[in-house]
């Protein structure tokens, strides 16, 4: 599912799954550290230039997962720009 809300002067775009979930220790610890590869064919930066980019942008980034329940991604980006 892919939704996007306006609220309080943000614009919130969240992507969920009914994937297998991530544990709170990996949330935490793992999923927005660079290098850190789940596969070999990966090369573990994904995330953390998301989380990188976002950022520079004023933004965050929260992620709400349960194992066996999926996972929901929301990129919080602030409406105003930083000219303003």
């Amino acid at each position: 599912m892919v939704e996007t809300t306006q609220r309080n002067g943000w614009v919130t775009l969240s992507i969920a799954d009914n994937g297998c979930g991530m544990t709170p220790a990996f949330v935490e610890n793992s999923l927005f550290r660079p290098f850190l590869r789940r596969r070999k064919r990966d090369l573990g930066i994904g995330m953390f230039h998301a989380k990188m980019i976002v950022e520079a942008h004023r933004g965050n980034i929260q992620v709400k997962s349960e194992l066996g329940s999926g996972t929901t991604f929301e990129v919080m980006l602030p409406l105003k720009s930083l000219a303003e």
